[in-house]
């Protein structure tokens, strides 16, 4: 007899996850597989979407043999990702060209036209964003100068999720979540923007038709079907935004709830009943509907702490494959050696830039207050300290805008760290909560998907009735009175570097 399971895939910046949930969330099978970015240019990043496909088929087929699940047992598929995503196809469903990732940063002059020739308030009126290389409008406008046969040819501009759900469907769709990420979509209004479509020269036949996001898209083909070891004709979900599938993951369903999700980067979700727009902050819809996420989302958090695990952490490296444990937690045992503010160590990681709430592609990473004194451990709980300082950066800039922030859910690889989560508590002064099944994305794209096969009435009520907290990190009065000397301190810096971070680019890119 067939079971009930829901499959939520979440295709990362630095590697795909495929989970098997039964109908109460809990996880029957897991699966991640990593692939890589290219960086073929300064502040380029692509990926190869044959690589999202690949890991996709590999990573489902390892989930399934775990949870010994068979093809019939899957009710319905739900897929997230990193987000924006500026993916050319032809009409055959070929990639053109590699796709270019939300941190591919290449278009600042097509950027710099689009305020010129369209303006900032008509564009942050019409999309609730601002003017930025991280949205897909700009990238799109680079393919159209510098690759305009290309441009031609493309069918549809996809998104990461668009893919595979075209692999999985054949099917061009996209998600209503991405709509706000493209900076060509009315938000208020739900749909492409002829006039934004028109005034950059991007016909919008050549964008997807926009869908729910758990509304069934398609059917799984007997090519796909036969890849993965899934029957033919599972339904599959036109999904969402990893953050927006992380917010109904952690529960941030009503207004006034928020979580944040860190891998590769940390994205702070906080769940409003209606857009707010923000030349700071970033404003899309949820995955619930007539609902939106104000968003904070930083750069290279995660992937701070990963570079200093490849660069400088090779003795923690080497020990953990001895002891078949995860380096990073050496790392963090390290780390909780050290005291509150890491010796007097304040680190700015915005190793990629960074995107909200300073939006400035020039900044750069910058360890504050070393000496001859200064340990590993607090080197590496600088690290994740100075993510926190972001986070509650973000927060403030939220909160100046009438949101209120009372406390804050935990998800995705970051919130497997009780250090980590503590360090965040103490330094927001707010509680952190940690649900029962910390996975990340997949768990919302399995509630998604659920929702769309019919086996929960909606998708606020269903992560309501899922989701349970497991941990709660109370902040301590103590230690956020010495974070917060130490947080304006992180402010200072950033005030006082904006200049140097825009002579060192010269430096560094001269003309």
């Amino acid at each position: 007899m067939a079971r009930s399971m829901l499959l939520g895939i979440d295709v990362g910046t630095t590697g795909l996850k495929a989970v098997l949930f039964d109908e109460d969330g809990t996880v029957l099978g897991s699966s991640s597989v990593e692939y890589a970015t290219l960086h073929p240019g300064p502040a380029w990043a692509e990926q190869d979407p044959g690589d999202w496909w690949n890991a996709t088929r590999e990573a489902v087929r390892n989930a399934m043999a775990q949870a010994r699940a068979g093809g019939r047992d899957i009710a319905a598929i739900g897929v997230s990702c990193q987000a924006p995503t500026a993916l050319p196809i032809s009409r055959d469903g070929r990639p053109l060209r590699p796709a270019l990732i939300w941190m591919d940063r290449r278009s600042g002059e097509q950027c710099e036209w689009m305020a010129r020739a369209i303006g900032h308030d008509t564009i942050l009126e019409i999309t609730g964003n601002r003017i930025d290389p991280y949205y897909v409008a700009s990238k799109i406008l680079w393919i159209k100068q510098h690759e305009p046969d290309l441009f031609h040819n493309t069918h549809k501009f996809l998104q990461v999720n668009g893919y595979i759900n075209y692999k999985l469907t054949g099917e061009f769709t996209m998600d209503i979540c991405h709509g706000g990420l493209t900076q060509l979509f009315d938000q208020q209004k739900g749909e492409w923007s002829y006039t934004l479509c028109e005034a950059m020269g991007i016909p919008p036949e050549k964008l997807p038709e926009v869908y729910p996001c758990s509304a069934v898209i398609g059917g799984l083909n007997t090519k796909a079907a036969s890849e993965l070891g899934i029957s033919a004709g599972t339904p599959v979900v036109a999904g969402t935004v990893d953050g927006a599938a992380a917010a109904v993951e952690a529960g941030a369903v009503r207004s006034g709830q928020a979580c944040e999700m860190t891998g590769q980067s940390t994205v702070l979700l906080i769940c409003t009943e209606r857009l707010l727009p923000s030349f700071e902050l970033i404003s899309f819809q949820h995955a619930v509907p007539s609902r939106f996420l104000m968003v904070g989302a930083m750069v290279a958090t995660g992937g701070s702490l990963k570079w200093f695990r490849d660069q400088l952490a090779s003795a923690e490296t080497s020990a953990a494959a001895l002891l078949k444990m995860d380096a990073f937690d050496l790392m963090t045992l390290e780390a909780s050696k050290a005291p509150v503010g890491a010796g007097g160590l304040v680190f700015l990681p915005y190793m990629l830039g960074e995107r909200s709430p300073i939006w400035n592609t020039k900044a750069r990473g910058v360890v504050f207050g070393l000496s001859l004194a200064t340990t590993r451990g607090e080197l590496i709980r600088a690290v994740m300290e100075g993510s926190a300082y972001g986070l509650r950066h973000n927060i403030e800039v939220a909160e100046s805008l009438g949101v209120s922030v009372p406390e804050l859910r935990c998800v995705g690889g970051g919130a497997k760290s009780g250090e980590w989560n503590q360090i965040k508590a103490d330094v927001l002064g707010k509680p952190v909560l940690v649900p029962e099944t910390p996975v990340g994305a997949p768990l919302g794209d399995a509630i998604i998907a659920g929702v769309g096969a019919g086996i929960y009435p909606d998708v606020a009520g269903a992560a309501e009735e899922i989701v349970k907290v497991k941990a709660r990190f109370e902040p301590r009065p103590a230690n956020h009175k010495k974070y917060a000397e130490f947080y304006s301190i992180y402010r200072e810096l950033y005030a006082q570097l904006e200049g140097t971070f825009e002579h060192l680019h010269r430096a560094v890119n001269p003309t």
